[in-house]
């Protein structure tokens, strides 16, 4: 207990119980997060693994064709076709949220952080005028013309083959690898409102206890305060939507796979999806000063931006070596044991039972 403002002893504030909906809410986004926190390695080896298999498969052996097999079903006539809108669509409104929150209304960082997303529709369009052009240019029509491209050769009635990379195995694996990235801002999000009631509770009691938001202001601490509580349900609703849209995403591309295009144009639509990946979230956004910088990086120091996921694992590692170690105390009050150490069957410091037991009787 520390005395506060007014000269009274004040104790630190507990957290408020959960509702029942609330815990619901938050076991659905642990669902989510189990599935869409798969590791990136392992995440681009099952990516190219199962281009390169699938697609060995489906060219000596074809699957049985179905609804996924016909390119007018709903799924990619209304989604995969229309994908880096649909992915805009959430991740742009998570980052907008999840950064006004965490960079406590900083504009100029909420900006940086949008910039992201300005870097990744450039590279979406150049990839795909790129893939364009080669198709359009580096074929062959069905019948010989004077001027050999792929307009011509159509136009005339004729057919035209070509070398085409695909386009659907690059965006569906580069919009699930930025859903996943853009994600990892929820990563120790629910630790922001403790830290909020530790501060607000060091600064009731004249900063006696220091924590992690002693540098921000006052209006900063208010503007954190307020958005978090404000945009917590709206950012949880919106990442289990860009959840459910990754694995459509996975789903679609398993579709790509098993009935279109050949497998080496597959397979290098994929590597280039990862190799854009790579050279934004691996390389340019780590370095500081010349990127928009990394998803999390701001005001609220709750998580690192550059190993998220590695950091959760090791807080709860600690967490569980603490757990154990706390099982093996005995329970005190007032720094005396509560139930008598005989009965636990437990040695006294200094000896072993029977040793302490025998100068006891003696």
């Amino acid at each position: 207990m520390l005395l506060n403002k007014k000269g009274i002893f004040d104790t630190k504030p507990l957290p408020t119980p959960s509702s029942i909906q609330h815990v619901l809410l938050l076991m659905v986004v642990h669902l989510c997060r189990k599935y869409l926190f798969i590791e990136e390695h392992v995440k681009i080896c099952v990516y190219l693994g199962s281009i390169f298999v699938g697609s060995i498969i489906s060219d000596f052996a074809p699957f049985p064709r179905t609804y996924f097999s016909r390119k007018d079903n709903i799924f990619n006539t209304y989604f995969v076709k229309l994908s880096w809108a649909w992915t805009l669509l959430f991740v742009v409104s998570f980052i907008y949220m999840t950064a006004r929150v965490y960079t406590c209304r900083n504009w100029d960082m909420i900006k940086r952080h949008l910039l992201r997303i300005v870097v990744a529709t450039g590279i979406w369009y150049v990839c795909t005028m790129f893939f364009v052009k080669v198709e359009n240019n580096y074929g062959m029509c069905s019948k010989p013309l004077k001027i050999n491209d792929k307009y011509h050769c159509t136009s005339s009635g004729h057919k035209w083959y070509a070398f085409s990379i695909s386009g659907h195995s690059f965006i569906l694996i580069y919009c699930a690898m930025l859903i996943k990235e853009e994600a990892k801002a929820l990563i120790g999000w629910d630790g922001i409102k403790d830290m909020i009631r530790n501060e607000e509770y060091s600064r009731s009691t004249d900063g006696k206890e220091e924590t992690q938001l002693y540098k921000l202001s006052d209006e900063e601490l208010s503007n954190l305060k307020d958005d978090y509580s404000y945009f917590t349900p709206y950012i949880r609703g919106v990442f289990i939507g860009m959840s459910l849209l990754s694995i459509l995403w996975d789903v679609m591309l398993i579709s790509t796979i098993m009935y279109f295009h050949s497998m080496i144009e597959k397979f290098l639509g994929g590597v280039i999806s990862i190799l854009m990946w790579f050279v934004t979230y691996r390389f340019w956004y780590r370095r500081k000063g010349i990127s928009p910088g990394l998803p999390g990086e701001g005001n609220v120091g709750y998580m690192n931006p550059c190993n998220p996921l590695e950091a959760s694992k090791m807080k709860r590692k600690a967490s569980l070596i603490s757990d154990r170690k706390d099982k093996d105390k005995v329970p005190t009050f007032v720094g005396m044991p509560i139930y008598s150490l005989r009965n636990q069957g437990l040695p006294h410091e200094g000896g072993s039972l029977d040793e302490n037991s025998s100068k006891s009787i003696s």
